[in-house]
Order: C-alpha cells, then structure tokens, then sequence
C-alpha cells in the first residue's frame, strides 16, 4: 500500500538550516557598483565548471566561471570564481551556497575582491614582469611560502667607453657543466619515459591528458639543481607507474550479493565469511550493521555496503548526532580491517513507507557530514536503494519518467548524490516484470536468452535494441534521471534474482529459470559494458541472495532465492567469476532429507559411525563439519562418507527414509565432503578452498605488475648510472 506523499519542491542547496532571511535587496547604491563575482573556496582539485554551474546557476544568468590553475605546474588551485549578470543574484547566491556541501566538501563563498583578469591582461602582466627579471630564478607567482621583496638590485651607471670592470665575470666552467648534465638527464629521462611508458601510461588515472611526460615538462625540472631534483623525479614516475598498474589491475564490473538474515539455522558469522571466499564473492550487501559480520569480515578483502534499517532512518533524520554515533558505532569503529565502501539508508523507503519520506534525504545529509567530520567521505559512499515501482512506466525506455508522486523527493536524492559522487541504488526484478507482464514479454526476454529476429525489442524513439529486460529497466532509470535534468550519476543494481521454488500459482518459479537467469546475468554484468544509453557504464550488480529466507513471509518463491543452502552447498549450478571454477557439479552425494524425523538421523548417525564404518572425526566438536551443529548437518556427512566408500559394493542411500541423493556438492566453507573436487587436504589435516583474490591494495599485486616495475627499476638505475658518468 502506497501512503499519502510528500513532494516538497526541490530545495536549491544542502547545508545549514535556520538561516536569516535572504540578502537580496539589503545593499543600497546602483547595481553597477555592487559586487558580481564570488569566490569559492574548498574545491576538490578534480572540480569542474560544469560542476558549479548546475548549483550556482539556479540564482540567476552566470557570466563566467573560472577555475584558476598553478601558472607552472598547471595544477588546479582548490578555488574558483563565480560572476553574475546582476549583483543581486550574487548575494543570493552567497547567501545560499555558502557553507553547503560539494562533491564532499563543505564551500566557502565570499564576495570577490575583483573580477576574473582576461588572458591578455595576464600575458602582458607577465611580459612587464618577466622583461626585467631571471626567470630561472624567479620562484613561482603563487607560491605558498611567505614573500619577500625581489627587487632587481639597483642599475649602476655604465661609462660609454664600456669597460670590462663593469661586466659581470662570465659563468665558471663548473656551472656550466652542470647544466649540461641536467639537460642530458632529462634527455635520457625523457627517452626512459617514451621506452617504458605507453600511451596509455601517459595520462592519469582519470583519462586527464596530464600524465608522466607532461608532468616532467610542468614541474620545472630546469629548475632544479643537479641529481637531487632527478632522484625525486624519479620517485614520483616511479609511484605513479605503480599507482597506474594497480588501478588497471583493480578496475572492472563486480557482481556482488545481498545477504538477508530470516533465516533458519542460519551459519555463523565466520562460516558465513568462508562460504563467500570459497566461492570467490568479492561484494557482500548487508541490510544492517551487525557487529557479527563486521568483525568477521576484517582482513577478508571483500567490499562491505552496510544497512540503515528503516527502523533507523527516522531517528538519524532528526538528529545529526545520532548519525554521527550510527558512523561512530557502526562504520569507523571497522574500518579499515573491514572494507566498508559504501553504506544503504533504508531499503526501498519511497514506496514500503512513505512516512519516512521526509527525512530520508535528511538523514543522508548528516550521514554524509559525520563521515566528512572523520575524514571518511571519499572513502565511504552513501545512497538508498529504491524499487523500479517509482518508475511507472519503463518501456519504452527512453520515456520512462518517475512517479511525479515522488519526483520532488527523487530530485532531492539525486541532487544529493551528484553532490557527494556516489550511484544510485536500484532494485530490479525481470522476474516480477515478466510474471506481472501478461505475456506482453518472452521469457527468454527476461532470462537473457537470445530473441529471433521477429521478437527483438527495440525502443521505438532511440532505435536501441535490448537483449534483456534487466538492461531494459536500467536504461529506464538512466532516462527517468535525465528527465529531472540530472547527469552523471551511475546507477548500481543492489537487488536482483531469480527464485527457484514456487507454489503451485508460480509455474516460473524453477530451479532451471533461476540458474539459467543467475548465470547469464553474471556473465552479462562482468563483460564491463553498460546498457544502450550508457554503454561505457558498467552494471554493478548484487544478486538476491545467499541463503534462502524461509522465515518470510508472502507466498513461496518469497522464501527461495537463495545461491546456497545453509550448509554451504550449492542450490544449483552457477559461476560467481570469469574463472572457470563452478559452483556445484555432477557427482552424487548422498544427504539427510530437510525435514526428516529427528530420532530417525540420529539412529542413522550413530549406525554410519558405527557398524557403517564411516570416518566421521570432521563433524567432532571444533573440527571442520561440526559447524552448523544439527543432526542434519552431521548426519549428511556421515551418511555420505559411508555411501562414498561403500557404493562401490552396493550401499544404497536411504537410511530408513531419511537420505536422499544429490548432484549438488554439499561441502562449505572449510568443510570438504567426501568425493568433493572443489576443496584439497592441506598439510594440517584441515581443508584449503580456492579463494579468489581480493581488491588489490598498495600492498599486494600481481606477478605482471611486479615484473613491469622491476623492469621500471631497472631502467631508472641506467639512467642514474648514466648521469652519474656524466
């Protein structure tokens, strides 16, 4: 049920409350003499213009928009200017921006002293000022250090007969030679950089036509003196190489999963951990912040987006400092150990309950500002997941628009992540688009199968052919943001899947659509590419879920999503990575029924540990099977090991009605079954899964980036031997 909304107009700006009343019309005199151009200070280094205008231009006609750079290093200056047709709509924007937040910093603005100098005032400035000075020794313009007066020293009379006493005495050999020694180390510098350094190399991390090369030339590398300035040049390249390989190393699109916790039986907080490295998930979405997973996930390497539950979200949204103890308790007390990148306020609020409406967006602002207040903001991004149903409707694609119930509300959100750089957070479900479709859809619309040519759907508008409803209701998104004038907002899909049980009304509902849609979507998601609009974007995705959650309420698929059963083991075959380890396989495996008699598994253990002769140390206590601790659990393993050693002579497994057979490979997390090829013996005795690798940091790479930076090493010691010749 959808409550009454609540759409206030788009507010102009994020920052303090209760402030006076506006500016405008408070100075006196003509228009002409008010002032017309703020500054702005506090600006991250990556700001661009187009970032100021979309906030500042809502006050009125913006004339100019600069953004000084470092007249040397060409370095941004972390402040602009900001000039007005009217000085009226100056101080009302002062009035409003000042002290609100941008791409995570809090600006400063100030009425500016004068306005922006054109280039041919500043190229005949440096022309008066240049024509009687050094250059070379000269010290930057902007330079930070206190200044002091350089005054050229004063000009002596000159006899017209000119002689040599009133000549400066020429250059010493020595420093001449010093010279040639700089100019043919940055010859050499300079044909290391092209040798070792591809085109590619050459640019930032950020694509910014900036890099290695450029940067040698910007820095003023003449005017350093002798090998010192070399060394430290070198230093530089040489960490901005590795930076370059690690940040390669790292980049691609992730398929993550969502983990909910209405569970029965539910594994421990370290199994659950071993469970999600054995089978190489590198993302994990919690709904909460239980302090369990938290301290189980440190030192794991998986990316950690942690929950603000709707209970939360009233009571951080009327209170600052309860969001800086929710950051404080929940988020700093972890970090780093445990990779939290990103925190969810709520889940889906606009439509489950709209009474939180109006403090949604509150509550990320003080969020966001208890995380800038520990220095954490870069590193933690903040959003709120929203269900496709504000997106009434989504195809075509490039006419979807949401809900004007709630755009006012949305307008907010997106302002507020355009703001702070972070995604939207969307929930989409091609399994709900087509059961609730009327057949208007194919199935293999949804499952990612390939149409005939008759069937293809393509937007009538753009002409873009969509070979899935999951990129279909992206795209739609990526429209309906457009639609509000926003840009540059990537989307990441925190809900997705595919049930593989239904009740008898649920005839999609299999375990074959499940594993066929959980499949192609993995392999969609990690080709790095994004839908028809965004094709350079990749999709992001968090599959639901891990473990099925048969404590929910509603019909039956609701309580079979899950990846895995709570032993670990595999509902159905599926590949979480580009590797080629899958998840499951064919061997048969015998196992207890879910829902056989109690006394009946016990009766069976007791018999396949005993006369049955199966090796049942694993399920001891403190070994690796004994977690989780039921006779389900215990009697599957040891029902296995003894069907494993005795099939071969005729064992059955039945054990009076209580086991069945299985393809599904019941091994997890440490615990390996017998007849299991996914998991080896170590040399402890335990067992060692195969863990796929986690985000690459600092301290860690791979075996080709270190043989391209001892390659680096090599090459710049030749340089220094060369330098050291000369």
């Amino acid at each position: 049920m959808r409550g009454r909304s609540y759409s206030p107009s788009p507010p102009r700006g994020y920052g303090r409350r209760g402030r006076s009343p506006s500016p405008r019309g408070r100075y006196g005199g003509r228009s002409r003499d008010l002032p017309t151009s703020l500054l702005v200070r506090n600006l991250r280094h990556d700001c661009r213009p187009e970032d100021l205008r979309r906030p500042f231009e809502q006050f009125g006609a913006l004339k100019d928009i600069y953004l000084p750079r470092d007249y040397y290093t060409g370095e941004p200056r972390g402040f602009g200017f900001v000039q007005y047709a009217d000085p009226h709509d100056a101080a009302e924007a002062k009035h409003h921006m000042d002290g609100r937040v941008l791409l995570g910093r809090e600006l400063t603005v100030v009425f500016a002293e004068e306005n922006r100098k054109k280039p041919m005032d500043m190229r005949t400035r440096e022309r008066t000022r240049g024509r009687f000075r050094d250059r070379r020794r000269s010290p930057p313009r902007y330079s930070r250090s206190p200044r002091h007066s350089r005054s050229p020293p004063p000009r002596h009379a000159r006899s017209p007969s000119r002689s040599r006493e009133y000549y400066s005495p020429p250059p010493k050999r020595r420093h001449h030679s010093r010279i040639i020694v700089i100019e043919i180390g940055y010859f050499l510098w300079f044909v290391t950089c092209l040798a070792i350094c591809p085109t590619e190399i050459c640019f930032t991390p950020r694509g910014e036509a900036s890099g290695c090369l450029f940067r040698v030339l910007a820095s003023g590398f003449f005017k350093m003196q002798g090998f010192l300035g070399f060394c430290l040049l070198s230093v530089e390249f040489f960490g901005f190489l590795k930076l370059k390989f690690i940040s390669n190393y790292a980049s691609g699109a992730f398929v993550g999963i969502n983990l909910g916790t209405d569970v029965s039986n539910m594994p421990s907080a370290p199994d659950v951990v071993s469970i999600l490295k054995a089978n190489q998930i590198t993302h994990l979405r919690l709904y909460d912040a239980d302090a369990h997973m938290l301290k189980a996930l440190a030192d794991s390497g998986i990316e950690v987006m942690v929950g603000v539950t709707n209970e939360e979200v009233l009571g951080i949204g009327e209170s600052p400092s309860k969001a800086a103890a929710w950051i404080n308790q929940n988020v700093a007390a972890y970090l780093p150990s445990t990779n939290i990148t990103a925190i969810a306020v709520g889940s889906e609020v606009l439509t489950s309950i709209p009474n939180l409406v109006p403090v949604l967006v509150p509550a990320m602002n003080y969020l966001h500002k208890a995380l800038v207040a520990s220095n954490l903001n870069f590193r933690v991004k903040i959003s709120t997941p929203q269900a496709m149903d504000i997106i009434p409707r989504p195809f075509p694609p490039s006419t979807a628009t949401f809900n004007s119930s709630w755009s006012a509300t949305v307008y907010q959100i997106l302002q507020f992540l355009q703001n702070t750089d972070s995604y939207y957070m969307l929930n989409a479900y091609p399994y709900f688009g087509y059961t609730s479709g009327n057949g208007i859809f194919p199935l293999d619309y949804a499952l990612f199968r390939s149409l005939p040519s008759v069937n293809q759907i393509v937007d009538p508008n753009t002409l873009s052919h969509y070979d899935s409803m999951f990129d279909a209701l992206v795209d739609a998104t990526y429209y309906s943001i457009e639609a509000l004038n926003m840009s540059g907002i990537s989307i990441v899909v925190t809900e997705t899947g595919w049930p593989w049980l239904g009740g008898a009304n649920e005839p999609d509902a299999t375990a074959e659509n499940a594993e066929t849609f959980n499949s192609n979507l993995i392999r969609r998601v990690l080709n790095d590419s994004g839908p028809p609009s965004q094709p350079k974007v990749p999709i992001n995705t968090y599959i639901y879920e891990l473990f099925n959650e048969d404590k929910r309420p509603g019909p039956v698929s609701e309580k079979n999503w899950g990846l895995f059963f709570t032993n670990g083991s595999a509902v159905y075959t599926f590949s979480l990575s580009t590797s080629n380890q899958i998840t499951g396989n064919n061997s048969d495996f015998c196992v207890a029924k879910p829902n056989a008699d109690p006394g009946k598994l016990q009766a069976g253990l007791d018999w396949a540990c005993g006369q049955g002769g199966a090796n049942c140390d694993a399920i001891q206590e403190g070994k690796p099977c004994y977690l989780p601790s039921t006779y389900q659990n215990h009697a599957s393993y040891a029902y296995n090991d003894y069907y494993q050693k005795k099939r071969s002579v005729g064992a059955t497994c039945d054990f009076d009605g209580t086991a069945a057979t299985t393809t599904v490979d019941p091994s997890h997390g440490s615990c390996k079954f017998t007849g299991s090829s996914t998991i080896t013996p170590n040399s402890n005795g335990g067992f060692t899964t195969i863990v796929a690798p986690g985000p690459v940091t600092p301290q860690g790479g791979s075996a080709t980036m270190n043989l391209q930076v001892s390659k680096i090493r090599f090459l710049i010691s030749a340089v220094f031997l060369a330098l050291v010749l000369l």
